[in-house]
């Protein structure tokens, strides 16, 4: 049997446009000029899953040091196969980079992020017999609202193993259905997330389009307004979705408002739901409170810096406007739960012991 491993680059990812044969040119005043790939081996698709016909796909963070050497590389997100995971990070820690450059000295580069993702051929798409009945199954129930017995059918199908991107995304649509059923935004979103993980037909485009526009709401009700605005930006570059567009503009207009209103605070929930959470932020300062479990260390990775802290209660984190496009990523016990406040724009240096 033939196995394909291809790895997509994702579009956070400043691969997508670099060059393998870029010098580094002179960089007037102070400019950071990205890393450069020089060496980035295939991930190996890990032998079960491939015998079994099985796709998977990880999607990981990591600095390039000064050296061009990946560290402190971490899974953000995944189809949930450990072994895809396990694969995905042995192979982006062998990746090797001319170092990024600011003036005129290597610099590591500290947000990079990338989706490794694991393919079979042609032969193993679509959906099984055994799979399709299930599902159907299930949304007979969600549209009768019969949704007592839908968890034991979703673990009995979890428990059969989905074999490919086209039952993974039918898995997640049936789940979504699910938590709209029950008014669940928080797990809605997150099946929606999903969904939308490709944009690669596994589902319909017109069925694509109201997922993703379904998520930039959601995002915003949860005041999760960096990913609603990159979200929208996505959409509104697909043919067919002029209509949504239309409709979410008015709203994205009153995101970038509050924004940069600084008589507000913008309230997130966050959860650990296995070993760490991440949030981009719209604003340059926060607190983290309301502390429920255990919370071992605060990341701040932006483009340029990387830092790690102690998480502390109440304490305000005010990140450098040399600092470029930071993400938050807090790491604890499964289960812990809090609140990060986005605070008014501030212009001092963070002042946060580090370590």
């Amino acid at each position: 049997m033939k196995i394909i491993s291809i790895m997509l680059v994702t579009a956070l990812s400043f691969q997508a446009n670099a060059s393998l044969n870029s010098d580094s040119p002179e960089q007037p005043n102070g400019e950071f000029v990205d890393a450069v790939p020089l060496d980035r081996p295939e991930a190996i698709f890990p032998k079960q899953a491939a015998a079994r016909g099985r796709e998977g796909w990880v999607q990981l963070s990591y600095v390039v040091n000064e050296k061009g050497v990946v560290e402190s590389a971490v899974v953000e997100r995944s189809s949930g196969d450990t072994s895809f995971e396990r694969s995905a990070l042995n192979a982006v820690k062998k990746w090797r980079f001319k170092p990024a450059m600011q003036n005129n000295k290597p610099v590591k580069q500290c947000k990079n992020q990338v989706q490794l993702t694991f393919f079979m051929p042609e032969d193993y798409r679509g959906v099984s017999r055994p799979f399709l009945n299930r599902y159907k199954k299930i949304v007979a129930k969600i549209d009768k609202n019969d949704l007592e017995s839908v968890p034991q059918l979703f673990h009995e199908m979890k428990e059969r193993k989905l074999r490919n991107f086209t039952e993974d995304s039918y898995f997640w649509v049936a789940k979504a259905r699910y938590y709209a059923a029950k008014n669940d935004r928080v797990n809605e979103l997150r099946a929606i997330v999903r969904i939308i993980q490709f944009n690669d037909g596994h589902v319909p485009d017109e069925m694509y389009i109201a997922y993703l526009s379904r998520a930039i709401v959601l995002n915003m009700e949860q005041n999760k307004l960096k990913y609603a605005l990159s979200l929208f930006e996505r959409l509104s570059k697909l043919s067919g979705a002029e209509n949504s567009v239309k409709q979410l503009a008015p709203y994205i207009d009153k995101v970038h408002e509050l924004v940069e209103d600084d008589s507000k605070h913008i309230w997130v929930k966050g959860e650990i739901t296995r070993s760490l959470w991440r949030h981009k932020l719209a604003r340059n300062a926060f607190t983290i409170s309301d502390i429920k479990g255990d919370l071992t260390s605060l990341e701040i990775r932006c483009d340029n810096h990387y830092s790690k802290y102690e998480v502390q209660p109440q304490q305000k984190w005010s990140i450098p406007a040399s600092w470029r496009g930071c993400q938050v990523y807090i790491h604890g016990g499964k289960g812990a739960h809090f609140s990060l406040i986005e605070t008014p724009q501030v212009k001092e240096e963070l002042a946060t012991k580090e370590v």
